[in-house]
């Protein structure tokens, strides 16, 4: 009872009739109560461990952001209160499955774990196909083509950035105008960019981000406001263009009517241990039923836009804290089938190379608000990756070892689809890593675990530091420190 209790003090504790002070009080306790009343019904039903100790820890996890109140108090009491109810509900549900004793599921589960990939594959294969770039049939003459603005924020950037200019500046497109901000940079960026003027690249002055404004996402916004072209294509500093990209780019947003197209690029130069690092990242993006969902694929890369269009959506100003602004515009322009996602190929010529450490810090930053900031839905994404991606070889090994035929046969079925899988994805993202699929994808799974979790627990009690700023402040409305010390001084 005293258990069953402990959730509804959560939900309590997070209404606004209580003080700053008296929450994090309050909050403390709790968390020392619901561990002991945990420990107390474990002793008393054993069997609901597994059922109970997972979720144990996300409930923890959400006290402790009451106790650290660093967000702004109307946010974090939102935030808190609608992870309390999630996980009271996931709970509720566990526990029933426990306590019901359905032992008859568990031999249907490697059955179904083998249908769910087989329709992954086939998911896969459908989007791989929907997604491929066409050659364009229609052509246009130089008159009939747009005017085009490339848009590339840069911060701190030297060698990275003239390699990728040079590539731009070699396209054969005739109506091109390239901008590149220096955002602040505290290195020879501004004089690198300089540099290319004569080759026409404008140098534009950036600016300290304003509050609850994203650097980045302040730099694309003066990189709009001082483009002159018909369409905006902004990349970053890693992208690497064949002198046809743009034009075969541009022609295929014509030839499809369409207002934003976003690319998959392939990546070149990568080494072994950068297949570990991001291909799951490519899984999520290629796989799910996105478009079902009003949710599509979509990567900051390289995206192309109407520039008349984006700021009729709101611009930039619509997403000043959002870590991923194009996903955004993404979701408006599908609603009238003015999106699309397509893969880069000899024509589209559009690649990208990034160091391991760079990849590293980009799926921390980006981990955790791809899933909206909950910890909820990283509880509820972990138990399906690890069951629908990790059980199928630890179910192989284990019928091996138990001499279990039934058993290997549907386990390693399932092992094969899932590695079938994993190549496709790292063929059509990262090819020179490809014959890799055939070992990685167990560590794969488990490295996305845990940059998930670290990209969790940075956001919501540490820093995550992007080109030297703490991105945390605008993403979770993180109050500054100065704020904190202005608060100390006027109560003195």
């Amino acid at each position: 009872m005293l258990w069953f209790l402990s959730f509804l003090f959560e939900v309590l504790v997070v209404l606004p009739r209580f003080s700053s002070g008296t929450r994090k009080l309050l909050a403390s306790m709790l968390i020392i109560y619901v561990v002991i009343t945990t420990a107390l019904f474990l002793i008393f039903v054993p069997a609901a461990l597994v059922a109970v100790l997972p979720l144990l820890l996300f409930r923890i996890l959400n006290l402790a952001r009451i106790v650290k109140g660093r967000m702004h108090p109307a946010y974090l009491r939102r935030m808190t209160l609608r992870t309390s109810l999630w996980l009271t509900g996931l709970q509720a549900t566990a526990l029933a499955l426990t306590l019901l004793q359905v032992r008859w599921l568990w031999p249907l589960l490697p059955i179904g774990s083998l249908l769910v990939s087989i329709y992954m594959l086939g998911l896969l294969i459908f989007h791989l196909y929907k997604t491929r770039h066409i050659t364009n049939k229609t052509q246009y003459s130089d008159k009939e083509l747009p005017t085009v603005s490339v848009c590339i924020p840069a911060r701190n950037e030297t060698t990275a950035l003239e390699e990728s200019l040079k590539s731009i500046i070699a396209n054969d497109y005739p109506k091109l105008e390239i901008l590149v901000l220096d955002d602040c940079s505290h290195d020879k960026t501004a004089t690198v960019i300089k540099d290319f003027a004569q080759d026409g690249v404008r140098f534009i002055k950036g600016d300290e981000p304003q509050e609850r404004w994203l650097a980045k996402n302040q730099a694309y916004d003066k990189l709009t406001r001082e483009a002159n072209g018909e369409l905006l294509l902004f990349c970053g500093v890693d992208v690497r263009m064949g002198p046809q990209a743009i034009r075969a780019l541009v022609t295929t947003s014509l030839n499809r009517n369409k207002s934003m197209i976003s690319v998959l690029p392939l990546r070149f130069y990568s080494t072994a241990s950068e297949a570990f690092v991001r291909p799951m990242r490519y899984w999520w993006e290629l796989i799910p039923p996105r478009k079902l969902f009003r949710r599509p694929a979509v990567l900051s890369t390289c995206w192309l836009v109407n520039s008349n269009k984006l700021k009729k959506a709101g611009g930039f100003k619509a997403v000043s804290h959002a870590i991923i602004p194009e996903g955004h515009f993404a979701r408006h322009f599908i609603k009238s089938d003015a999106y699309s996602f397509i893969r880069a190929d000899e024509e589209l010529d559009i690649r990208t190379t990034k160091p391991f450490s760079d990849q590293w810090s980009t799926a921390i930053r980006t981990n955790y608000p791809q899933i909206r900031r909950r910890p909820e839905i990283a509880f509820l994404l972990t138990v399906f990756t690890f069951g629908a991606l990790i059980m199928p070889f630890i179910w192989l090994l284990l019928a091996i070892l138990a001499f279990n035929l039934p058993l290997a046969l549907i386990a390693a079925a399932n092992c094969t689809i899932l590695t079938i899988i994993h190549i496709l994805v790292l063929q059509y993202s990262d090819p020179g890593n490809a014959p890799l699929g055939f070992i990685s994808l167990p560590l794969s799974v488990l490295t996305e675990i845990v940059v998930g979790y670290g990209s969790m627990l940075k956001y919501e009690f540490g820093s995550v530091d992007w080109k030297d700023r703490n991105v945390c402040i605008p993403v979770m409305h993180v109050i500054p420190k100065s704020h904190f010390s202005d608060q100390i001084e006027s109560s003195k």
